[in-house]
C-alpha cells in the first residue's frame, strides 16, 4: 500500500478534467457533463487509485463511472494506462483475495478463484482495439490472463458471476477472480473488474471472411453459384458443424448452471413492443447520411409492408397467449467475434464464448423469462446477414467500379440505373453471397425452422437494428435491414434455430 494519503484536494474537478474530457471510451452523454466530481475512492497500492466519479450537469448528470488513476512523481493525477507496470495493483488484490475500505466508508471486495495462480503479475503486449471497457493482458505463473474492468456502474454486468458459474464447462474462459464496489450510501454492489484465463484464437468471422473472399475469384459468368458455394465451403464443413454442437453445449450448460425459468417467454409483451416500434419507424423518414442518396422509396415501402404482414401472422399464431415455451438463459449479445476459435493439430477448432451479457441470472428475477437461447441463434443469423451483404456490396462495387452504397441500394431495387450487363453482375454476386450465407447457417445452426417464437425474436432483432441504423443515420446498414425485411415476404420465411 502506498504511504501517500490522498486528500480530497487531490480529486477536485480540475484534476479530473484531463482524465475524462478526452477519454476515447467516454460516451457522448457523459462527455457533455459540465464537470465531474469524485464521490468515493479506494487506494489500491503503488500509488494507484480506484475512483468513483459522478457527472455534474449535462444529459447524464449524476451518472457514475469507475476510473483507475495514479499519481505521477510530479503530483499530477493521470489515468492508469494499459502499458508499463501500472494497473497491476488490482490484479494483485484479486490473486490474494482482499477487502479494501473506501474513503467514504464503502468497500471493494476482491474474490479469488480456488484455482487462481500464485505469483507476481506482469504486463504482456496486448492490442485491445476500441472497447467501452478496459482490457489488459497479464502473465501470472507462466500463464496469460485477461484483466477486464467495467466503467459504468449503472449498467447491469453479470459477466464475472457467469464466468465463475461456467468454470469447468469448457465453454467459457476459466475464471480466476473478480472484484466489486459496495456503495457506502446506497448499499448497492457493482462489478468493477474480472480476471480470467486468456482464450487464444480469433472470432469465427475471420475464417468465414477468408473463405468468402477467396470464393470471389472463382465466380465467373459461367459458374453455377450453388455448386460453387458447396464446394468452396467443404474445408469448413466439419468445423462449422462442430461449432454448432459447441454452441448447443454452451446453452445446455448455461441452463444447467442457472436454472429453468418459472414462466414462458412473454410473447404478448414482445408483440406489443414490436408493433409500437414498427409504427414508429414507419412514420419516420428514411435515414440519410450527409451528401448521401436516399434509400429507394418503393423498396422501403415494400419492406415495411412485409414487416407488417409478418407481425400480423405472428399475432395470429400466438392467438392471444401471453407466454410461449422457449424461455431460458442466453449469451445476450452474441456476435461472430464472441465465438473464438483456434486451430488445433488435428484440424479442428478449439472454441470459447466470450463477453457474456446474459440479462438476468436468477429464475426468480422477473427479467429471467424475457430471454431465450433462440435469441443467440437469431443474433448469429443477423450477424451473418450483415456480413454477407457487406462483402457482396464491396465485391460488386469492385467489379463494377462504383460505390458500395450504390450496389447495396441496387440489391434493394434491382439497380434500374445500371446497364443490363452490370445489373447481371450485381445480381450474381449478391445471389452467391446469399447462398453462401444460408449454407453457413445450415452447417452452424442446423435446418431452418418456421417456429413462431423464432420468427418473433428475428422480427424483434431486425426492428431493433433497423431502428438503431435509422436513429444514427446509417442508411447503408439500414439497406441491409430492409433487404432482409423484404425476404420475409417469401413464401416460407424461416430462421435457422438449432437448440
Amino acid at each position: 500500500m502506498s504511504t501517500h494519503v490522498f486528500r480530497d484536494d487531490d480529486l477536485q474537478p480540475l484534476h479530473l478534467e484531463p482524465l475524462l474530457r478526452s477519454a476515447p471510451w467516454l460516451p457522448r452523454d457523459l462527455r457533455a457533463a459540465h464537470r465531474w466530481e469524485a464521490v468515493d475512492h479506494a487506494e489500491l497500492g503503488s500509488g494507484e487509485l480506484l475512483l468513483v466519479v459522478a457527472a455534474v450537469g449535462g444529459p447524464a448528470s449524476g451518472e457514475r463511472v469507475f476510473l483507475t488513476a495514479r499519481r505521477d512523481p510530479s503530483g499530477t493525477l493521470t489515468a492508469a494506462g494499459d502499458d508499463g507496470p501500472h494497473g497491476l495493483a488490482a490484479v494483485r488484490h484479486v490473486l490474494a483475495g482482499a477487502r479494501l475500505r473506501t474513503a467514504r466508508g464503502g468497500h471493494v471486495d476482491f474474490r479469488r478463484a480456488p484455482s487462481a495462480p500464485a505469483g507476481e503479475p506482469r504486463r504482456l503486449p496486448f492490442d485491445q482495439g476500441w472497447s467501452s471497457n478496459s482490457l489488459s493482458l497479464v502473465e501470472v505463473a507462466g500463464s496469460a490472463y485477461l484483466h477486464k474492468t467495467y466503467r459504468r456502474p449503472a449498467e447491469a454486468v453479470h459477466e464475472p458471476e457467469l464466468l465463475r458459474r461456467m468454470s469447468g464447462t469448457g465453454h467459457t474462459p476459466e475464471w480466476a477472480g473478480d472484484y466489486t464496489y459496495t456503495d457506502p450510501v446506497r448499499g448497492s454492489r457493482h462489478p468493477v473488474g474480472v480476471l480470467y484465463r486468456h482464450a487464444p484464437g480469433r472470432g469465427i468471422d475471420a475464417p468465414l471472411r477468408e473463405n468468402l473472399r477467396s470464393l470471389w475469384p472463382r465466380l465467373t459468368s459461367g459458374t453455377a453459384p450453388d455448386r460453387l458455394v458447396r464446394d468452396h465451403l467443404l474445408p469448413l464443413e466439419a468445423r462449422l458443424r462442430a461449432a454448432g454442437r459447441f454452441l448447443r453445449g454452451f446453452h445446455r450448460d448455461l441452463a444447467a448452471r442457472l436454472g429453468a425459468p418459472a414462466t414462458g417467454y412473454p410473447v404478448a409483451d414482445a408483440l406489443a413492443r414490436a408493433s409500437a416500434r414498427l409504427a414508429e419507424l414507419a412514420r419516420a423518414g428514411a435515414p440519410l447520411a450527409q451528401d448521401g442518396a436516399p434509400l429507394p422509396r418503393a423498396a422501403r415501402d415494400a419492406a415495411f409492408d412485409a414487416l407488417a404482414t409478418e407481425l400480423v401472422w405472428l399475432e395470429g399464431e400466438f392467438d392471444g397467449r401471453t407466454t410461449a415455451s422457449g424461455a431460458g438463459p442466453c449469451h445476450g449479445d452474441l456476435h461472430l467475434s464472441h465465438l473464438l476459435c483456434s486451430d488445433t493439430a488435428d484440424g479442428t477448432w478449439h472454441m470459447r464464448v466470450i463477453d457474456l451479457s446474459t440479462p438476468a441470472l436468477s429464475p426468480d428475477d422477473p427479467e429471467y423469462a424475457t430471454q431465450s437461447p433462440v435469441q443467440d441463434l437469431v443474433a448469429v443469423r443477423r450477424a451473418l446477414e450483415y456480413f454477407a451483404a457487406d462483402e457482396a456490396a464491396f465485391e460488386s462495387s469492385r467489379r463494377l467500379g462504383v460505390d458500395a452504397t450504390e450496389t447495396m441500394y441496387g440489391s434493394l431495387d434491382g439497380a434500374p440505373g445500371l446497364p443490363a450487363a452490370d445489373r447481371a453482375v450485381l445480381t450474381s454476386v449478391f445471389r452467391t453471397a446469399d447462398l453462401w450465407r444460408e449454407r453457413v447457417l445450415g452447417l452452424l445452426l442446423g435446418p431452418a425452422s418456421g417456429d413462431p417464437l423464432r420468427r418473433l425474436l428475428y422480427l424483434r432483432r431486425l426492428l431493433h437494428e433497423l431502428g438503431y441504423n435509422h436513429d444514427h443515420a446509417r442508411p447503408y446498414h439500414a439497406a441491409i435491414d430492409l433487404r432482409h425485411a423484404l425476404a420475409l415476404a417469401s413464401p416460407a420465411p424461416t430462421t435457422h434455430a438449432r437448440t
